[in-house]
């Protein structure tokens, strides 16, 4: 599975957020602290909640709910970039190695169901010898 191309660079540097697109390599600049008060009220809300929302990123069931904790108690602390710790995850070329070794048969089993799942595309169709 081929890595992500990052579409933007981001920074924030004390009040401003500095973004750059990479195609164009335009930068723009943001500062928080030029937005009406009301903006600035209703964003507050809406990070903290993007914020905590992702510390259950691939969780579920109680291993959300400490993760979610863990975040918030680091904010409430003064830390930033706590982060809960995640569970185990399986990449792609880890999922291929292990295919790989299986006989013919369990290789096409076991290819189907990833496919099933979602987990695994379809292979590109192999263009057509001139």
């Amino acid at each position: 599975m081929a890595k992500k191309t990052k579409k933007l660079g981001k920074e924030i540097i004390g009040n401003v957020v500095k973004i750059t697109e990479v195609i164009t390599n335009t930068a723009m600049e943001f500062d928080f602290a030029k937005l009406p008060k009301e903006i600035q009220a209703k964003l507050g809300p809406f990070g903290l909640n993007h914020k905590l929302g992702d510390a259950a990123a691939g969780c579920a069931g109680q291993e959300a709910v400490d993760s979610i904790k863990k975040v918030w108690d680091g904010l409430v602390g003064g830390n930033w970039a706590v982060r809960a710790a995640k569970g185990e995850s399986v990449s792609m070329s880890a999922l291929n190695s292990g295919i790989d070794k299986l006989p013919p048969a369990e290789q096409a089993a076991a290819k189907a169901l990833l496919l099933k799942l979602g987990i695994m595309k379809p292979a590109a169709p192999a263009e057509a010898k001139k």
